[in-house]
């Protein structure tokens, strides 16, 4: 069985963009923003639904990048400076790790709380999952100043997304680890610190006995294998390894260029692991923010016809 999948958010629309700018130069109230991030939930929803998507995200329409604003709602931390994400023209706020990390009241649980509604409204038959920040990705790009060492504020951080899961009104998570398969970025390469690779399994398979976890490793292959939990993994840079055997999403379709893919090709890709594992999740091969609105839609139609094969 082949089930197409949304993973992280979706580009944000032109008109969203103009909503959030009128914000910010207080032209617009929190209230009738309210209502542009809700209209706009709700058409993505309408639109993944024509596209044959049968498990989605919010969109992620909410988020500056993939540690904002999660990481504003943690003490303990400050965001400080703009860095490239793994050498690419996507950009991130630094997390600075000055003391010891908690979980703060935050809004997200009540977001996710409102795109469940408006899924079930014009989308009922899809899988919503929450999107965050995985510890280990989390604890390479930050700046740490209080932590005896990456390990320790691993686990520190998975500790603060084991209480927000425990408040999350969906059962399937998305965490965002490409730390688990990239090379390290240039903040973390001027880093003599590593995660130690069965710290970081433990700590993810730990996560997974709060929530369903869905752990995405855009970027290549995956150094680190979780067990209990659906590995996605980038098939355009990256391969399968040979040895896992769990559940299983692939990201067939390229998210960092514009050129579309035939459909054949990606059928002869998919086939082979299809007789191994039984059922695949097909997804872009990372987060489609790289992509023109317009286009990152073709894709997601081209995703949405694999189901049918």
């Amino acid at each position: 069985m082949i089930v197409p999948a949304l993973i992280g958010g979706l580009p944000r629309p032109v008109s969203l963009s103009k909503k959030l700018e009128q914000y910010y130069l207080g032209r617009l109230g929190e209230e009738k923003l309210e209502e542009a991030y809700r209209a706009h939930t709700k058409r993505a929803f309408e639109n993944l639904r024509k596209a044959g998507i049968r498990v989605i995200t919010d969109g992620l329409y909410r988020w500056d990048d993939i540690f904002n604003p999660f990481i504003r709602f943690v003490d303990g931390v400050e965001v400080n400076g703009l860095f490239k994400f793994y050498e690419n023209n996507f950009f991130y706020r630094s997390p600075v790790v000055r003391g010891e990390l908690s979980l703060r009241d935050n809004p997200i649980p009540e977001w996710l709380s409102v795109a469940l509604d408006l899924k079930e409204e014009v989308y009922p038959g899809a899988t919503l999952k929450a999107v965050l920040p995985g510890p280990v990705t989390l604890a390479y790009h930050s700046i740490n100043e209080a932590y005896k060492n990456l390990d320790e504020l691993v686990e520190a951080y998975a500790e603060v997304l084991r209480e927000l899961l425990k408040d999350l009104p969906l059962e399937l998570v998305e965490l965002q680890e490409p730390a688990l398969a990239a090379e390290l970025s240039r903040a973390t390469k001027e880093k003599t610190d590593e995660v130690t690779p069965d710290l970081a399994k433990a700590v993810i398979e730990r996560l997974a006995r709060v929530k369903r976890i869905w752990v995405v490793t855009y970027f290549g292959t995956p150094r680190v294998l979780p067990e209990g939990v659906i590995l996605n993994v980038d098939l355009v840079e990256g391969s399968v390894p040979q040895e896992y055997r769990g559940e299983l999403g692939i990201g067939v379709v390229n998210a960092r260029e514009t050129k579309m893919e035939r459909r054949d090709r990606l059928v002869d890709r998919i086939k082979p692991l299809l007789r191994k594992h039984g059922k695949l999740y097909v997804t872009p091969n990372t987060l489609l923010d790289f992509l023109p609105e317009s286009v990152a839609w073709r894709k997601l139609k081209l995703l949405g016809k694999l189901g049918g094969e």
